[in-house]
């Protein structure tokens, strides 16, 4: 299982690195730079496009949408490319990517600030990274081959991933206290990891269909995860370190459905439940 610790620190650093991604000849490109508070940006681009958005002071908004339709033909369908950074409070950013192979990071620092990435399509990258306090992220990928990743450090922050349909990856990762991730996928092949650290944190990952993967690694006191896997064919692993943890995995489907639950806990006072069946 440490391999698997290393995997997933592997590609969430892989995923924050490449935040400069590759540029494609024959498409657009939007910069924007503002320094200030109660700013709006609005940004709408058709074919394979790049948009940039820096922001500093409070109350911004960035609002990025990126179709793959170019006029009556588009020789690189997708291909876009956003980037958000947010440095302040209260401030929003919401994106919208259509197509195949688009990628999109927002980063946002400081208190209440919410980031909401929805994409549709082919091989799509979101990654989301927020520092801070009562911080929201809301990633929604539809289609096949999607990786989501999710970095959130402070408190009172809530993530949530909503993943539909085949060979999926959420990567969620979590540090603080009072901290919520919520993990929904439904289709085939689909994967999702959480790491936790910290007190008082809450995971809950759904998931339905067939072949699916749930890991959920944590450090911390008084913490609790919850994984609901329904359909055929499910691996469901949970390893705490750390005390008063709760960890309850519930996995229905035919007697004949193959899963599998694994939880490992070092610690006093955890409380582990398994339902398997109907």
């Amino acid at each position: 299982m440490k391999t698997q610790i290393t995997a997933i620190a592997a590609a969430v650093a892989f995923a924050m690195s490449s935040a400069a991604f590759a540029q494609y000849s024959g498409g657009s490109d939007s910069y924007i730079y503002q320094s200030g508070n109660n700013n709006t940006n609005d940004v709408t681009q058709w074919g394979s496009q790049n948009s940039r958005i820096h922001q500093q002071g409070n109350y911004n908004s960035a609002t990025v949408s990126q179709d793959d339709i170019s006029g009556v033909a588009t020789t690189l369908p997708g291909l876009n490319d956003s980037g958000i950074e947010q440095f302040g409070s209260g401030n929003s950013a919401d994106v919208t990517q259509l197509g195949t192979k688009n990628d999109s990071t927002v980063y946002q620092e400081r208190l209440f600030n919410s980031a909401t990435v929805d994409q549709e399509g082919y091989k799509n990258v979101s990654v989301v990274e927020q520092i801070g306090y009562y911080n929201d992220a809301d990633i929604t990928q539809s289609g096949k081959f999607n990786d989501s990743y999710a970095y959130i450090e402070g408190f009172g922050n809530e993530t949530t991933v909503n993943q539909d349909g085949f060979a999926n990856k959420s990567v969620v990762e979590q540090n603080g206290a009072f901290n919520d991730a919520e993990i929904n996928q439904t289709g085939s092949y689909n994967d999702s990891y959480a790491y936790m650290g910290g007190v008082r944190n809450d995971a809950v990952v759904n998931q339905n269909g067939y072949s699916l993967e749930s890991t959920i690694l944590a450090n911390g006191d008084h913490n609790t995860y919850d994984v609901a896997q329904s359909g055929y064919g499910h691996d469901s692993y949970i390893e705490t370190h750390g005390s008063y943890n709760n960890n309850t995995v519930k996995q229905s489907g035919a007697f004949w459905g193959q899963h599998t639950s694994s939880i490992v806990t070092y610690g006093n006072g955890n409380v582990n439940t398994v339902s398997q069946g109907h």
